[in-house]
């Protein structure tokens, strides 16, 4: 785990040094994973996500190369694929 009181290492956890998964539609994402970005690969229908405030995003539609940033608890998509950076 990263040492959060070194500024260098706070912004490698902020860019989620720990990997990404590719979601599409059968993506079956695993427990307790969140994630921090989100960056579209292939334009995507139904973007629908869970944040733990509340201000999450239901079926969206989303243009390749467009990237979002939160606090995302859950991700899924009707279709295309998009790459979610894990928290």
């Amino acid at each position: 785990m990263a040492n959060l009181s070194n500024p260098s290492e706070y912004r490698r956890q902020v860019f989620a040094q720990d990997g990404f998964r590719v979601v599409d539609n059968t993506f079956s994402q695993p427990a307790g994973e969140a994630y921090v970005a989100l960056y579209v690969i292939s334009d995507v229908t139904g973007l629908t996500t869970t944040t733990p405030s509340g201000d999450a995003l239901s079926s969206i539609s989303l243009v390749a190369g467009s990237v979002i940033y939160g606090n995302f608890s859950t991700v899924s998509v009707a279709t295309g694929q998009l790459i979610a950076y894990i928290r």
